[in-house]
């Protein structure tokens, strides 16, 4: 495995790219402050831009370091979510992918398209040999995404999250072999 770090990534409709701090008002306008959008993710939807600018301050100085994977999904210039890894393992040459996009945008392939890009690019180019990822299991949409990109279900975590409500939910882990992505 060779750690590349984020590096811009495009396909026919999407670029993915680095994070800026001036992407807080795209980012802002088209997923981060819509509670649609985090209902089932651990952070809370932004209430201000100037707290998506700070949360930028604070992720854009690891945008060089090899070993961070954090991009930006962006549809003609304007950021409409976020894929990243969220874990690790370099040992076993795994990691685990996060995403979001806007409301706007569901149902329309754009997340599908992102997590295909990512990964071609950290089994192919990277060299990772497993990327798995996890969905609250109220998010069916986001275990069907994974499903899409030929992830195969792996199993259930019991009260694995804990939302930003609170709550505790169940996860849903879906995973994908290098061999089985190849193919």
């Amino acid at each position: 495995m060779e750690h590349k770090g984020t590096r811009d990534l495009k396909s026919n409709r999407l670029t993915l790219r680095k994070f800026e701090i001036s992407d807080a008002p795209s980012m802002f306008k088209n997923y981060a402050s819509d509670i649609r959008v985090t209902k089932f993710l651990s952070w809370k939807a932004y209430e201000k831009v100037e707290d998506i600018e700070n949360y930028l301050r604070v992720v854009t100085p690891n945008n060089n370091n090899e070993t961070v994977y954090n991009w930006a999904i962006t549809l003609n210039n304007e950021v409409i979510g976020s894929i990243s890894v969220i874990s690790l393992d370099n040992k076993n040459h795994s990691c685990e992918i996060g995403y979001c996009v806007g409301y706007n945008y569901w149902n329309k392939g754009f997340t599908t398209e992102a997590l295909n890009i990512v990964l071609d690019y950290l089994f192919n180019i990277v060299g990772m040999n497993r990327i798995f990822a996890k969905h609250d299991i109220d998010n069916m949409a986001s275990g069907e995404v994974m499903k899409k990109c030929n992830m195969k279900y792996e199993g259930r975590l019991r009260e694995h999250y804990l939302r930003h409500d609170g709550t505790y939910s169940d996860s849903l882990v879906y995973g994908i072999i290098k061999s089985e992505y190849n193919k």
